[in-house]
């Protein structure tokens, strides 16, 4: 078992060494301690710093999310105020790769021509709900057509997808001596690219789409309304798009990410409100997606085991050593 642990181990080392000679040129070398070391790396600090909180700025007026190298550029600021910049970039920058692997993928499986499944999540639905279908039961008792508190916070849940994982990493990584760092961002990694997999193998529909198709009821589009109700209109127009993957119901990636923060923070025993956090975004982010049609709770729960699966497989790639650094030899 040791050796299999260690053959999953050696491409991550191999990935993260050449990383290494960053620490010891930005962060360890004699001049970047001295006085006037540490007030010129400050002042680049606040311009990097500057400059990505410009950028996100521009882009959230705009009515867009910022992407993840324009959030990488804010946490750089941060981390060279700190005297942390090699390890930033040695500890980040196989995140922005990742990052970039998963949408390239992403956008890769709209163009494969699979026959794509609608029914055999259906059924499993109605077997678990007596008949009915629970994305269409919340519709009906909480939709009224317009956009309200609940719908802005179903939007708020599902936008977090993309932005809680990066911000407890770095809360992780800046904060807590990067306890539970290596675990998070590889389980993603693991989770979501067993996921993409099975979303080549087996592409599956989501209610809202299985609507379209008149198999199901009518889904409203509750999440694409709210987003130009809030005035953020890039965004509504990029959802349900040709480049959004409208065929990656299973497993669900939504539920499976934030149920991988609590393993963590469990594991780590990181502060009791982080734990709380966490577990609160996984009940939120559970009913956002159900209540929006854009998964069944059977794609849900499909992605509690994927991340179940990915822990596991990290867990026994980085074996008994508890740490914050796997690779770095701390």
């Amino acid at each position: 078992m040791e050796r299999v642990a260690a053959v999953l181990r050696a491409p991550f080392a191999l990935l993260v060494r050449p990383l290494d000679r960053a620490v010891a040129v930005l962060d360890d070398a004699p001049e970047s301690r001295t006085a006037g070391g540490v007030r010129l790396r400050r002042a680049v600090a606040t311009l990097v710093l500057a400059f990505g909180l410009i950028l996100v700025g521009r882009t959230l007026a705009s009515g867009a999310l910022p992407p993840l190298a324009q959030l990488l550029i804010v946490m750089l600021g941060v981390a060279l105020f700190l005297n942390r910049g090699g390890r930033f970039l040695r500890d980040w920058v196989p995140v922005f790769v990742g990052g970039l692997a998963y949408l390239l993928s992403a956008n890769a499986v709209q163009s494969f021509d699979f026959t794509v499944h609608y029914t055999p999540q259906i059924e499993a639905e109605r077997a678990l709900f007596g008949g009915s279908l629970p994305s269409i039961w919340l519709q009906s008792q909480l939709y009224d057509g317009t956009t309200g508190v609940l719908e802005i916070f179903t939007t708020l849940m599902y936008v977090s997808h993309f932005i809680a994982p990066i911000a407890l990493a770095f809360l992780i990584w800046a904060v807590w001596d990067r306890r539970g760092f290596v675990d998070l961002l590889f389980a993603i990694l693991v989770v979501t690219v067993l996921g993409e997999i099975t979303f080549v193998l087996a592409p599956t529909a989501p209610p809202w789409l299985a609507a379209e198709e008149g198999l199901i009821p009518p889904v409203h589009d509750v999440i694409r309304q709210a987003l130009y109700d809030m005035g953020l209109t890039p965004i509504a127009d990029q959802f349900h798009s040709p480049s959004y993957n409208t065929v990656a119901a299973i497993p669900s990636l939504h539920a499976a990410w934030p149920l991988i923060g609590v393993f963590v923070a469990l594991k780590y025993r990181l502060p009791r409100w982080v734990v709380c956090f966490q577990a609160s975004l996984v009940v939120g982010v559970l009913f956002a997606i159900i209540y929006s049609g854009e998964h069944y709770v059977v794609d849900a729960l499909v992605g509690a085991v994927y991340a179940v699966v990915a822990w596991w497989i990290v867990q026994l790639a980085l074996g008994p050593r508890v740490g914050a650094a796997q690779f770095d030899g701390r």
